[in-house]
């Protein structure tokens, strides 16, 4: 199925979302191509203020989907890496005060070639860029205040 057809299958609210995370996840994408990192960081900050309409922090089950709305978003940004990605749902959950914390981690990817990767957790369990986390040599862990 084609992305415009998966887009428009969506609930309406869903595909709000969906709007909404893609222009965030554009944002966050072009900032890291242009920023050095710590600058990227403190540009997108803002992004992440807790909303005054937040009453609670979301449920496991809302983050997932906020989760799955990120990764559907990030399939209409050119190069919206798992770096991309974490920033994305780590903004939105902030917004609403859940606390959650970027990894990134480097692995053997031959025999003398690294590859590195980004995933988020929230509440002790990885929320986006999970797979096999497990294999990557920790590297540095970003909390949610955007430091």
């Amino acid at each position: 199925m084609s992305l415009l057809r998966e887009f428009a299958a969506l609930p309406p609210r869903a595909r709000q979302l969906v709007i909404k995370a893609t222009a965030m996840v554009a944002v966050i994408r072009l900032a890291l191509w242009v920023l050095p990192f710590p600058t990227a960081r403190r540009v997108i900050a803002p992004l992440g203020r807790r909303s005054a309409r937040a009453t609670r922090p979301l449920t496991p089950e809302l983050i997932d989907g906020r989760a799955f709305i990120v990764q559907f978003a990030s399939r209409f940004v050119p190069q919206a890496s798992c770096l991309t990605q974490a920033l994305a749902l780590q903004v939105l959950l902030s917004r609403t005060g859940n606390p959650s914390s970027i990894h990134i981690g480097v692995a053997r990817a031959g025999r003398k070639a690294l590859e590195a990767h980004a995933w988020l957790e929230s509440d002790g369990r990885v929320v986006i860029g999970g797979g096999q986390v497990d294999r990557y040599a920790p590297l540095l862990t970003l909390g949610t205040k955007f430091e």
